[in-house]
Order: C-alpha cells, then structure tokens, then sequence
C-alpha cells in the first residue's frame, strides 16, 4: 500500500463519540476514485463521512478484494463490490467505475479481536473515537505484526506514533539502512523527521559521493533548503564554486539565485562576494533598485551605499529630487 498523505491521514473522519448503536453500524459515506496517470495499477481514493473528506489516499489495486483491473478500465458503467481488508476492521465498497473513476459509498466494520490484539502488546486506544481511529489504522494498515516488528528493533511507542511510523513508511528495514549509514538508535521522532524532510538513506548516499559527510540534522537542513549537490554545481558554474555547505543554506534561504547573479553582472556588478550577496538580498537590493538608481542619474553605486539607502528607505527618486532643489 502506498503511503497516504500525512495531513489527511491524521484527518479525523467524524466529531462525534460514538453511541453503542453507533459503533454497531460503523461508519460510512462515499467514495470517489481514480485511476493514477503514472502508475496505472494504483487508485487514488477519496472518502467522505459526510462532515469531513479525505484526499490523496494512494493503493495498489491489489490491496482491495474483489476489484479487477477490466472492472477499473471498463468502458461502460460497471456496478462493483469489493472490500479493504485489514486487521483493525474491514471497509466495503460499492459503486460504479468507468475508464478508471469509480464513486460510491462504503462502510466500514471494525474487528473486535485487533483492540484485544492491541492491548497484549501493552498498545491502548483511545477512549472516545475509538471507532474512528480503528478506521484510520484499517486504512494505514498499522497491524500488530507491524507493531510487534517496530517492538523487536526497540520501538516500543504509542499508537499514534506507529500510526505516524505508517504515514511516512518507518519500517525496520529503514531503521536498518539508516543504521547502515552510522545513524543508528534514532529516536522515533527523529526517523519520522527524516523522511518528512526527504533526509533519507538515498539522499545522504548522493550528499556524501559529492563529500558532504555530515550530521544527520546538517542533513536534514540541507534537504528542507534543497541544497543539493546541484545546487553547489550550479553556483560554481556561476562562479562560486567554493561556496561552504552554510553559505549555500544562507543563497536558499535569501533567494540568491542564478538569475539574481546574472543579471547584477548586466547591471555591472560582477564577482560580487558571496555574503555581499545574502545582504543584498536581506535589504531588498534588487536588479529593479539598481536600474531606478540608473534611471535617476546614479550608476554604479558601491553595493554598501546601495544597503545603507535601503535600510533607511531612501528612494533613488528621493536623492534626484534634493540635489535639484539643492542645485
């Protein structure tokens, strides 16, 4: 099953706790699906309880019971029937497809013996929604053996962060590659961090081969400001190519681009020093300021100059004007 989107995930389904008659019945609303452009054997579902929606569930056809890759492509309204079984409880769907867009309605049943389940492993529910958190977990398919295989590699945790390892796929074997790569021991927060921030084994693996043997949260911070070693190709094709891993952060964060280079070289500004270059982005010392500084009679005003008239908020347009009455 292919991971559903975290701020989704964690939507819940329902507001109100529900009754004994309640929970006998379940929940249920409707459904709309659709087949992926990029991987034609995977459905993209959304479920409505009515109050809430649900986007961006992702699964493999062959997660459900009874649906057929001829009944998903039919060129015709096709009635279905077919069934999410998982351990926390069972989810029914039917409805029509027709060249890959299904909608209809389901209902979901929650399995008594996975709650006793839970609680042998020492895991406990919540008391109050309980039958909508058994849905979410059938959704994420967080099983006991899931759990028991996180409990054996010493991730003896809360529900809902087993609920969180599903979400974002902490699984032993990425626990293992990341142990591989000598940050082993993570706490579970941390293991979760990585992959929100796309700090994976794959990514470190591309930052060292480019020599950046580094800290996993020096690795993490790389990732959220894509610093990449394309990135630090790029600014070296620019004529930075000495640039440190801080340095790069620093371009990310202010907006030092490429293009931001290039056209100070046009204005005339060429090999400007790096951290001149963040204080000019910082205080707004753009290609636009420049050419107003052009276009009222002041060319190539040292870039210091350019920052004290920023920080001050004096306008090129301002300084014309005084030196004619000045005149």
């Amino acid at each position: 099953m292919k991971r559903m989107h975290v701020a989704l995930c964690l939507m819940a389904l329902a507001t109100s706790v529900p009754t004994a008659g309640a929970a006998a019945r379940g929940i249920e609303g409707s459904w709309t699906a659709e087949r992926s452009e990029k991987r034609p054997d995977a459905l993209q579902f959304s479920l409505s309880t009515g109050k809430h929606t649900q986007n961006g569930s992702s699964y493999d056809r062959g997660d459900f019971e009874g649906l057929t890759a001829e009944q998903v492509q039919s060129h015709t309204s096709l009635p279905v029937q077919f069934e999410l079984v998982r351990e926390a409880g069972t989810v029914a769907f039917e409805g029509t497809f027709r060249d890959g867009h299904g909608a209809g309605q389901f209902a979901f049943v929650s399995n008594p013996d996975y709650v006793k389940a839970l609680g042998r492993l020492g895991v406990q529910l919540e008391k109050s929604d309980r039958e909508e958190q058994l849905f979410t977990l059938a959704l994420l398919d967080v099983s006991t053996a899931f759990i028991r295989s996180m409990q054996a590699i010493g991730y003896d945790v809360d529900l809902d962060k087993y609920t969180e390892f599903r979400i974002f796929a902490v699984d032993p074997d990425y626990v293992h590659e990341m142990a591989k790569l000598g940050f082993d021991h993570l706490s579970a927060d941390k293991l979760v961090e990585t992959l929100i921030h796309g700090a994976t084994p794959e990514y470190i693996r591309q930052m060292r081969a480019a020599r950046e043997d580094l800290p996993l949260d020096k690795y993490i911070e790389s990732r959220i400001f894509q610093v990449t070693p394309e990135f630090s190709a790029e600014m070296a094709r620019a004529g930075y190519p000495d640039l440190d891993r801080d340095m790069l952060v620093q371009f990310r964060i202010h907006g030092v681009t490429t293009g931001f280079i290039e056209e100070l070289r046009t204005l005339g500004y060429s090999r400007v020093p790096s951290e001149k270059l963040v204080e000019m982005r910082i205080h707004g010392v753009t290609p636009e300021f420049i050419r107003r500084l052009d276009a009222a009679g002041y060319h190539k005003v040292p870039i210091d100059k350019m920052v004290q008239m920023r920080i001050f908020d004096i306008d090129p347009e301002m300084v014309k004007a005084l030196d004619k009455d000045g005149k």
